[in-house]
């Protein structure tokens, strides 16, 4: 029964809505008579005009009366494109009752594009472009900023300390850059404010670099990294781009990674760009976040949730992390000794593309795998596995003995000639998409695989001198007329799948998820803002992802090493390997630097990357780790295994690791002692006194001093001396003593070791060190070690050396047995005065 209340209230709610939907008509009538701009929408905090050429003439901020809009700027609200011009519009007329604006460009085109007023954001919707004349994409502005501090090239987002304008995509096929470009952004010689740089460096300012950290280790502190193109820094300020593209149009792209010859064919999909959407928004600077969310949960976007938090607002995705590629119930005790959460226990799989999970590591498939994930999950530890998401190894099924007919190729051409089975010579038509082999120049005819050396210099063209029936597929004959593919590589000279096959990737490694329950997946090698294996760009990854995602039985954490617009809203953090023959202290420094930045322009989690816990590793090489996770408040992955039993120190790096952190979490720290651990020049201990309450001590650690053999007179002993200045207080010596084998490592030893101080206290060394042997004086006793720190002997010290403040000299003086003895490396530690951290 519906009461007269019902009915009176249904009536009433109906009469509003009548007469908000005329008010809103009047006030856009009001809106043309009145303003310079043709219409104006106004969201909380952002006012946009919009004149009657279809070009946004204001982006203003409501509260502050700031005009964001550059002077002078022609600013389309959608531009459309086509051979590589841009078409702006040049009539609009708005119809307040439909809330769609007309567009119309010289080319004959008219867009029709339904404009919302959100309240808290504009949301835009491409509905049509008719006549398409050729259209190939088209481009959402791009819209320019006065504002030039954060530039947020991936969740497209710009601020400054007071306000923020961005756009989101509302969908996979709108996508981060502009049609024409090279999106992946990339490394530019751009010195940081107040940075000391030459006049020739400073000169160079916006040139782009080519830079491979994992080869070089690291990059110039001048340069700063760019990862990707959803916003981008202008002369006046910056640029929000996104776009979407017609993919039933083929294409051949220059593949932008490789060499100038090498191209691909993009095979056509039935993707339009016809419902390409967006929401723009201001608001306050600290109500970035909050914006985005309710763009998030108010267009359906992806919102994954941890314990019931918004992964965006969780404190998870940031925390530090442990890699341990061995026995997880080993990996778990470690993992607990560390205070870590999260075990990243590496890959797992019989091969990349069908996902098999029988292995010599796991003989028990994904139940074996549970079992293990389901313990971890009782100690309140996660563990999470490692995939190279779309690579394809040479040993899967999808390859090998019967390849798949949806590899991705680079293109495709016929053969000109027929051929025999055993023929190495290989006639086609047209060798475009052959003249660049890839790595491991592979094309596919029928089900057969084979490679060749080279397309020949001149026509008839040829592939020559092929090896034919290649990873265990069968040679067969070909009839002239007959397709032959040439087959995208990987960098591991494996393959990738199509666009399609690659959505039973996704679908695969969600189910694996699925069936072991293991809590991370890191997609390593997933396509980045730049591109797809396909050559559908952004779309492809996309596509991916969210068959990934929707596919799960529940949220799990995702990083790689890389993210783009979309993934921005599923992914959880982003990590990345380093190349673990690099010292410690020089290894990619600017480079782990550079990505907080990166990180912290596009509101996202700080990660350090990778780091690997080695048994001679000292807590000095542990702290520094932590005072940089300290510092930028960045989680990392440590890669710990069974050799750091080996290690005299195994039990302190562990309780440092989890006091560290544990500080780290309570926000324990300073703001003055916050900047001074992100500087990776300094160094420091930290101590736990009480319950949240600990010490911290600045420390020195001064290397590079080094005493080693030299030719002198029979019986003469050979003497060095170091100079070092101490700028703390008076304090009793600490130093280390490493014996570094010499060249050949021939058995020889140094002995009659004597340690002078200032010319006054002496210590002397009686027993001989050869390569391998290392010493410890903490001040109190000498600890003669193995090369891993781990105790042999203790002498205690009866009289105790002294630093004094100020200038040290420290002589040494010993007997070489040879030039094959090891060179004695000294570092010496001063530690200054107490800080607490945390409350009194």
């Amino acid at each position: 029964m519906i009461s007269e209340f019902s009915i009176y209230q249904s009536f009433y709610v109906k009469t509003m809505n009548r007469f908000l939907t005329t008010l809103m008509f009047l006030s856009v009538v009001l809106l043309l008579s009145c303003s310079r701009e043709k219409v104006v929408f106004e969201t909380t905090h952002l006012k946009i005009g919009i004149d009657n050429k279809g070009l946004i003439t204001s982006l203003k901020g409501i509260n502050n009366h700031t005009e964001y809009h550059p002077k002078g700027q022609k600013t389309p609200l959608l531009s459309l494109y086509k051979d590589s011009v841009y078409y702006l519009p040049e009539t609009a007329q708005y119809d307040a009752e439909k809330q769609e604006l007309r567009l119309g460009y010289a080319n004959g085109s008219l867009a029709i594009i339904s404009v919302v007023n959100k309240k808290d954001y504009l949301r835009m919707e491409l509905i049509s472009v008719e006549p398409r004349n050729g259209i190939e994409a088209v481009v959402w502005g791009p819209y320019p900023t006065t504002i030039d501090e954060k530039i947020g090239e991936t969740v497209c987002v710009v601020r400054n300390s007071e306000f923020a304008i961005g756009m989101q995509g509302l969908n996979i096929k709108t996508i981060e850059g502009l049609p024409h470009a090279d999106n992946s952004g990339g490394f530019v010689i751009e010195p940081l404010p107040g940075q000391q740089v030459s006049d020739s460096i400073r000169n160079l300012a916006g040139k782009k670099l080519s830079i491979d950290v994992n080869k070089e280790g690291d990059m110039p502190p001048y340069v700063r990294l760019y990862r990707g193109a959803a916003a981008v820094k202008t002369k006046v300020g910056s640029e929000l781009r996104l776009f979407s593209r017609d993919y039933r149009i083929p294409r051949i792209i220059q593949v932008w990674e490789g060499p100038a010859n090498y191209k691909q064919y993009v095979e056509p999909i039935d993707v339009d760009f016809t419902g390409s959407a967006i929401a723009l928004f201001g608001c306050p600077e600290p109500e970035t976040l909050d914006h985005i969310e309710k763009i998030v949960l108010g267009e359906g976007l992806p919102y994954p949730q941890l314990n019931g938090v918004w992964v965006k607002r969780s404190d998870i995705p940031g925390q530090a992390y442990l890699l341990n590629e061995g026995d997880p119930y080993k990996s778990m005790e470690y993992a607990k000794e560390c205070g870590f959460n999260l075990i990243h226990i590496g890959d797992f799989f019989q091969s990349w593309g069908h996902f098999g999970l029988t292995t010599g590591r796991f003989p028990g498939g994904a139940g074996e795998i549970r079992a293990a994930t389901d313990a971890a999950r009782r100690e309140g530890i996660s563990l999470g596995v490692h995939t190279l998401t779309m690579f394809t190894s040479p040993n899967d099924p999808y390859i090998t003995p019967v390849p798949s007919d949806s590899l991705c190729k680079t293109g495709t051409t016929q053969l000109s000639r027929d051929i025999a089975a055993d023929d190495t010579e290989i006639y086609i038509n047209d060798p475009m998409f052959f003249i660049y082999p890839g790595i491991t120049h592979t094309v596919k005819i029928g089900k057969e695989l084979i490679n060749y050396r080279k397309v020949s210099d001149e026509e008839p063209w040829r592939l020559l001198d092929c090896r034919r029936g290649q990873y265990g597929t069968t040679a067969s004959a070909f009839k002239a007329g007959t397709s032959i593919d040439k087959l995208t590589n990987n960098v591991y000279s494996g393959f990738y799948p199509d666009i399609h096959l690659q959505q039973e990737y996704a679908r695969r490694l969600a189910q694996v998820c699925n069936e072991t329950g293991i809590d991370l997946m890191d997609f390593d090698g997933y396509p980045h803002a730049a591109a797809s294996p396909t050559g559908h760009e952004q779309y492809a990854a996309g596509l991916f992802i969210e068959e990934w995602y929707k596919n799960l039985d529940r949220y799990r954490l995702t990083c790689g090493a890389g993210t783009f617009h979309y993934y921005w809203h599923i992914y959880s953090f982003m990590n990345w390997g380093e190349p673990w023959y690099s010292a410690l202290r020089e290894s990619q420094v600017n480079y782990r630097i550079e990505n907080q930045r990166y990180f912290d322009r596009n509101l996202m989690p700080g990660m350090l990357g990778w780091f690997v816990l080695h048994p001679e590793f000292r807590p000095e090489e542990v702290e520094w780790i932590q005072a940089r996770s300290a510092g930028f408040d960045a989680g990392y992955l440590l890669r710990i295994d069974e050799r750091i039993e080996a290690s005299g120190y195994r039990d302190q790096l562990f309780e440092l690791i989890r006091e560290w952190q544990k500080a780290r979490q309570a926000k324990a720290f300073s703001p003055d002692q916050i900047e001074r651990l992100k500087d990776p020049k300094n160094e420091f201990h930290l101590k736990k006194i009480a319950d949240k309450q600990w010490q911290l001590n600045p420390l020195n650690l001064l290397r590079g001093y080094e005493f080693k053999y030299r030719e002198v007179q029979t019986g003469e002993p050979v003497k060095s001396s170091f100079a070092f200045n101490n700028p703390y207080g008076e304090q009793p010596a600490q130093f280390y003593v490493s014996a570094v084998p010499a060249e050949g490592n021939m058995p020889a030893s140094v002995s009659n070791l004597t340690i002078s101080f200032n010319n006054y206290q002496i210590i002397t060394v009686d027993e001989p060190l050869n390569a391998g042997d290392c010493l410890i004086f903490d001040g109190q006793s000498i600890k003669f070690c193995d090369q891993f720190w781990k105790p042999r002997k203790e002498i205690k010290l009866s009289e105790l050396p002294i630093f004094v403040k100020g200038e040290n000299k420290v002589e040494v003086t010993g007997t070489f047995s040879g030039a094959s003895s090891p060179m004695l490396r000294f570092e010496f530690k001063i530690i200054g005065e107490p800080e607490i951290v945390g409350k009194i």
